[in-house]
């Protein structure tokens, strides 16, 4: 590793003495105790990706540095965010968990359904301890990134869900991660929808501006079972003095479906990694992304569709907009393995330039080990055409409005396939307040 990488991660608070001070002040059980001891190994043993690791070519590393960070404390208070309080008012969630820092400072559910278990994962591992140790670490773990790594051996709190077979979940749930601290923030979320079973999930980010800078470290993990049907969407709002990370990877069995969407609109820099792998015959994953980076910001997105069996059918659109020199970064990858015939898989990235000073770099990519299957990808990047933007203006609308009109409506493509009403509608509002639209910032 050379000087400048090692410098970049050269934090003495990430070590044994961590590790083992969350394992005695939460009395966790052995099992745990070992597996967040092989994570801290595997941290130590993972490099920092290089601008030469293929993932990671083109991202500003510098701004995912967590050197000298301490481990993020306890909240400053314990109340609950008026933005928050606002976003949990307007997502119909029949059940809501707020994290803030490493504490829960809410959590409240109304779930009809028997058997559904939604709670924080320090409860899920007092309460269902089997359930959870079936499946943490098996789908997001150590051994992927320096990150997971990280994750994997400090994280303190998370979310877990679980939905028995054949019962649907009808409202959504969502969890909300918050900060008032800076430091080296870590969550994790585990998901299990067990066979024929059905779940809508909100997981949310967002903060209100603090003076300290913050490192968020996130994990999520989504088993899905036989015929489990999720719909699931990360939405990223963070404050500017953050730097994101988070690895959402889910597993699905036979005729499972994913429905994801992620959105990133907040932190200074934010890094999304969008997996699934298709483990049973007649799978589906639909992963959706979009983003908007303004004043600088950068913004990473990888993601990867990984056929394992037979007639699988994957699915990516992910669409942006960049100005006032901020940077989008797309990489993404199909993998087909040699027995996974029949595979149909699509891969698309559309990037909008608002201004000269913005930059696209956009990755598109296939691996295809099978001869019979249908695999295609496609990638633009390209300005607003003027003729556009003066026609509307020409119709009497103000410069910022004009380009909302055009904004919106690049984006419409992924908006309008998100099946949640009230999170498109929050998502568009951000995308004004962005642009300047009159009269829209006060109602973030």
């Amino acid at each position: 590793m050379s000087a400048d990488v090692a410098a970049l991660t050269d934090n003495p608070a990430v070590d044994l003495g961590a590790v083992e001070s969350i394992v005695s002040a939460y009395g966790e059980p052995a099992w745990l105790a070992d597996e967040r001891r092989a994570a801290l190994r595997a941290y130590a043993d993972q490099p920092f990706p290089t601008e030469k690791t293929e993932e990671w070519r083109y991202t500003q590393l510098k701004r995912f540095s967590f050197a000298g960070l301490e481990l993020a404390k306890a909240p400053k208070d314990e109340s609950v965010p008026e933005r928050i309080s606002m976003r949990i008012a307007d997502s119909d969630a029949e059940g809501v968990i707020v994290h803030k820092g490493n504490k829960v400072v809410m959590h409240k559910a109304a779930i009809k359904e028997a058997g559904v278990v939604f709670t924080d994962l320090r409860t899920a591992l007092r309460d269902h301890e089997a359930l959870v140790r079936e499946h943490l670490y098996d789908v997001v773990n150590a051994r992927q990134t320096k990150f997971t790594a990280l994750n994997s051996a400090l994280w303190e709190n998370g979310t877990f869900v679980y939905v028995p077979r054949d019962v649907e979940v009808e409202l959504p749930l969502g969890a909300f991660t918050t900060a008032d601290s800076g430091g080296i923030g870590l969550g994790r979320t585990l998901i299990v929808v067990d066979v024929n079973a059905r779940l809508t999930f909100i997981d949310e980010y967002t903060s209100e501006p603090f003076d300290e800078r913050l490192f968020f470290d996130a994990a999520t993990e989504i088993v899905l079972k036989d015929g489990a049907k999720l719909r699931y969407v990360s939405l990223q709002n963070w404050s500017r003095n953050v730097a994101h990370i988070n690895k959402l990877r889910a597993h699905l069995g036979r005729d499972a479906r994913l429905e994801s969407v992620t959105v990133s609109l907040g932190a200074d820099a934010a890094r999304a990694e969008v997996e699934s792998r298709l483990e049973g015959p007649g799978s589906e994953s639909e992963m959706l992304g979009l983003y908007f980076a303004d004043e600088g910001q950068h913004f990473n997105q990888f993601t990867l569709q990984h056929h394992a069996t037979p007639r699988g059918f994957s699915d990516v659109l992910f669409k942006g907009a960049v100005r006032d020199a901020s940077q989008a970064v797309y990489s993404g990858m199909i993998i087909v393995d040699p027995h996974a015939q029949k595979t149909d898989a699509y891969q698309t990235n559309r990037n909008l330039l608002l201004d000269e000073a913005a930059e696209v770099v956009s990755i598109p990519q296939l691996e295809i080990a099978a001869n019979d299957v249908k695999c295609s990808h496609g990638s633009t990047t390209g300005p607003v055409p003027e003729d556009q933007r003066f026609y509307l203006m020409s119709r009497g609308l103000r410069p910022e409005v004009a380009e909302h009109v055009l904004v919106t409506g690049f984006l419409y493509e992924v908006m309008s396939r998100v099946t949640l009403p009230k999170v498109a509608e929050y998502v568009e509002r951000v995308v004004q307040a962005k642009l300047g639209v009159p009269g829209v910032k006060e109602k973030l």
